[in-house]
């Protein structure tokens, strides 16, 4: 029976059924119900909307509290307990958020008030809740959207931060340690200029499902922005465990992805830190595992790199270099150097590549390798690459007009769509013919190939200047540059040019490949790298256009340049023939010959042979075996000997890698050749003979 109370509400001015219909109405309407318990705590009245809804979630004599979802989540105060204080209490309230316990997510602010009878007896409560389901549901998606990334569902910036810092918290607290991963995309950015954003989106997905696939519940993933990713691990910081993590994630992720019917292949690159019973914060930490992720791109990508405490010391490195760069621009201290470019077959000079230098008024001359990476980074190289291409122009305004200049251009750079705008600028400036500039691009410039990166190259042509592509074969290699670019060289990579003269390698049938495919889509070919007379003579044969090498010249500032121009004989200066790479290394081994066997120490090697000292006899031609720590002793043969050394020539080409990454064996003992002798017997006197208290000989 519907009580009294409620029917009275606002019987001055209507009547009892009106009332009534009108509660009714309100009722049904679902926006709102009433309920009346009774002394005891169990309901009296509910609303016949609810009570129906609420049928299968409740026993009658029920209280109120038996309608609420008791482990709501997101209400602090949605509990049994703070609704049960309330009415044990006899205290009104207002306004308290619930969950319904109904199979969907309600939500309900409830109102109630101790009710009394005339005689002040305490009766139950009476009140009314109001629906807020509409409204959680928004706040529910406001905090999904502040806390979780909108397109992969996974944790976002802010709430990484926030586990890696309750993580911190709570190895501190067990005296334990946590760690965290930062992962990079390899050659994302080239899907999404490729097939669209739509496609790149979709491969994020991707990407994150694998990734919580292969931490399995380990750790929490999220997503940083674009294509950078982080995971928390709060209890997991061993280098095995977490080497074996990251290595099954850069598997998984290198697997090839079908999306919109493209079949795409990239790669990660991860960084890793491990918090250390320290004072680092979270944000240290995140900055850290970035550290490491650089050292891992920085290796070749593809790999997983720990942090290390250098990593800081590098990073104020590069910070400081990139801050003296912009000096260095500002005050004048780059300078040009230019590389002598020849014909194969008659040896005259053709052009120059200009080539950047830094001399830094303390650090000396820092190398391009170091510079070029960190202004290419902090996007100095736009401003360092103008200034080139201005100087390199009008020093060759002062060259005979049949020699050409050749100029790098960095992706960075080429990717601009003023390059053509600034190229013609600098050949008016300068005065110098376009038919004499030369642009040099390298495959990693060509990732992004895009309609755009066409059309420059169309404008640059179209202007006369001539394209080439640089270290062929050592990048992104794909056929479909040739066949998309109207390159107008390509330049065969020291790489192959050295050592292709000697045995066990496939050098000349590259080569050979790369002159025969560029002659017959009309193009010529650079061998960089030459240095000997029998290189010279290889390539010469293989049918190479031009030659850039020490064999022709070192690079030279531009007086010397200028006057090389005008000499019209070649000059040819080197090596008669090309050696093995030589490594410098000091290792104990063993050599045997004729029965004799001794301890030998090894102070430099090649994959071909190595220098060795040892006291026994040895003469030129004699066969002696020599045993370094490999699977099995090398058969060498004496070339040369001199003052206790001698050099031996291997029988069959070694790895060096090999060499390098293994460890000599504990049994071999430390040689001590006759000329250290001497002077170890002085520096290292027996123990015995030492005096502790004043340290000098008894």
């Amino acid at each position: 029976m519907r009580p009294s109370r409620l029917s009275n509400i606002g019987s001055a001015c209507l009547s009892d059924g009106q009332a009534t219909r009108l509660l009714e109405k309100y009722e049904d309407s679902g926006k709102g119900w009433f309920w009346e318990t009774r002394d005891d705590g169990t309901l009296a009245y509910l609303s016949p909307k609810i009570s129906r809804a609420m049928a299968d979630c409740m026993i009658f004599p029920a209280s109120l509290s038996d309608l609420v979802d008791n482990d709501a989540s997101l209400a602090e105060e949605a509990s049994e307990r703070s609704l049960s204080f309330y009415i044990a209490s006899r205290l009104p309230f207002e306004g308290l958020v619930v969950k319904s316990k109904a199979r969907a997510d309600i939500w309900w602010s409830i109102t109630g008030e101790p009710s009394h009878d005339e005689a002040g007896q305490y009766r139950g409560f009476v009140g009314f809740a109001v629906d807020l389901t509409d409204q959680k549901n928004s706040e529910i998606k406001l905090l999904q959207l502040a806390r979780y990334d909108s397109l992969t569902s996974l944790a976002n910036r802010d709430t990484m931060r926030q586990a890696l810092e309750n993580s911190l918290i709570s190895a501190a607290h067990r005296r334990q340690r946590c760690s965290t991963m930062i992962l990079d995309l390899d050659r994302f950015k080239l899907v999404n200029d490729t097939f669209g954003h739509l496609v790149g989106d979709q491969l994020l997905k991707s990407v994150s499902e694998r990734l919580v696939t292969s931490i399995a519940g380990r750790g929490q993933v999220g997503r940083l922005g674009g294509d950078e990713f982080q995971i928390v691990f709060a209890d997991i910081c061993e280098i095995e465990i977490l080497s074996s993590i990251a290595a099954d994630i850069i598997h998984s992720l290198s697997q090839p992805y079908l999306i919109k019917s493209h079949l795409i292949t990239i790669g990660t690159s991860i960084g890793i830190a491990t918090s250390d019973h320290d004072h680092r914060s979270a944000v240290d930490l995140v900055r850290d595992a970035d550290l490491a992720l650089y050292a891992a791109k920085a290796a070749g990508k593809g790999t997983f790199h720990f942090f290390a405490s250098q990593m800081h010391e590098q990073a104020r490195s590069r910070q400081q270099i990139e801050e003296d760069m912009q000096r260095a621009l500002e005050k004048g201290e780059f300078h040009l150097a230019y590389q002598p470019v020849v014909n194969t077959q008659t040896g005259d000079l053709v052009g120059f590549e200009a080539l950047v230098r830094w001399t830094h008024p303390v650090r000396g001359s820092v190398s391009p390798a170091v510079f070029i990476p960190i202004a290419e980074e902090s996007g100095l190289i736009i401003e360092l690459s103008e200034w080139v291409l201005r100087t390199a122009c009008i020093e060759a305004a002062k060259w005979p007009d049949h020699i050409s200049v050749a100029v790098n251009i960095s992706p960075v750079q080429f990717s601009s769509q003023a390059l053509p705008v600034l190229v013609t600028s600098a050949l008016a400036y300068a005065g110098v013919t376009a038919d004499r500039l030369e642009l040099e691009i390298t495959e990693g410039a060509l990732l992004d190939e895009t309609a755009k990166t066409r059309a420059a190259i169309a404008t640059l042509k179209g202007l006369g200047v001539k394209i080439s592509l640089d270290d062929f074969g050592t990048g992104y290699s794909s056929l479909g540059y040739l066949k998309n670019i109207p390159f107008d060289k390509i330049k065969i990579d020291q790489s192959f040019v050295r050592g292709a003269t000697l045995t066990g390698n496939n050098n000349i049938p590259i080569i050979r490949a790369i002159v025969n495919l560029a002659t017959d889509l009309g193009m010529i070919t650079t061998a960089e790298g030459v240095e000997t007379e029998d290189q010279l003579a290889l390539v010469r044969e293989l049918g190479c256009t031009l030659i850039q090498g020490y064999i022709y010249g070192r690079p030279m500032d531009a007086q010397a340049a200028y006057s090389r121009t005008q000499i019209n004989q070649s000059i040819v200066s080197g090596f008669k023939t090309d050696r093995a790479e030589r490594r410098r290394i000091i290792r104990a081994g063993r050599i045997g010959t004729q029965g004799k066997d001794e301890t030998v120490r090894l102070r430099n090697i090649s994959c071909t042979g190595a220098m060795v000292e040892t006291s026994l006899p040895l003469h030129v031609g004699d066969l002696v075996s020599l045993d370094i720590g490999l699977a099995e002793p090398l058969e060498a043969d004496v070339r040369w000997t001199k003052d206790g050394r001698a050099g031996v020539k291997f029988a069959h080409l070694i790895n060096l890698d090999d060499v390098f990454l293994g460890k000599p064996k504990a049994s071999f003992k430390t040689f001590v050749p006759n000329y250290l002798a001497k002077e170890s017997s002085e520096l290292y006197a027996p123990k015995e003979r030492l005096d502790p208290k004043s340290l000098t000989l008894r």
